[in-house]
């Protein structure tokens, strides 16, 4: 699938802007980009972002249910935030009734230094499986999380991630370099679609 704001731009591989932050901005053209279609929906408590983020992953293949029954699947009890890192790709299976155990969610954690191309990797083949990956981050701009915080992936293009972060609407649909995605993740933590 191809983004709306792609058409607009010309074939140049992308358009990248640099920010005071340090932040790369960038808009991936139609002939370098995928993403999947979704529904999106601030967290409803602020511990709630790996239930919102599996929300978001769930309503690409049509799920929508509420973050409260998410978080609860999630284990997400008194306000802490999610405690096992596999419980996402649990729900996510479980929600989309898949039992198949070559073509699902799973949890990954790659070395030391091969996350860049491990996620790489992982979202083309989830993205353009029409599944959003579920990403652990302990930053996304300017905003940092000493507890971990999740947001989704729901595209790729040259060098970029268009993300869904449930914290901040205004990161709803935005691109990011992949350089700052791989940089602000917590613990080398995602969880994506495809064996």
């Amino acid at each position: 699938m191809k983004n709306a704001l792609s058409s607009t731009l010309p074939r140049r591989g992308f358009l990248s802007l640099g920010l005071a932050t340090g932040v790369t901005l960038a808009l991936a053209t139609e002939a370098d980009a995928a993403s999947v279609g979704y529904s999106y929906q601030l967290q409803t408590t602020q511990s709630w972002c790996s239930a919102a983020s599996s929300r978001i992953a769930l309503t690409a293949r049509d799920r929508f249910p509420t973050q409260a029954s998410l978080a609860n699947s999630l284990g997400l009890e008194g306000g802490s935030g999610l405690q096992d890192p596999y419980a996402i790709a649990r729900v996510l299976n479980n929600r989309l009734g898949i039992a198949d155990r070559t073509q699902r969610y799973y949890f990954r954690q790659p070395a030391a230094g091969t996350l860049k191309a491990s996620l790489r990797a992982r979202v083309v083949r989830s993205i353009d499986a029409g599944y959003p990956v579920v990403i652990n981050m302990d930053r996304v701009d300017s905003d940092f999380f000493s507890a971990g915080h999740y947001i989704a992936i729901v595209g790729y293009g040259a060098g970029t991630y268009k993300i869904a972060d449930p914290y901040r609407s205004s990161r709803n649909g935005v691109w990011r370099g992949d350089d700052d995605i791989v940089a602000w993740n917590k613990l080398n933590r995602f969880t994506a679609y495809g064996a």
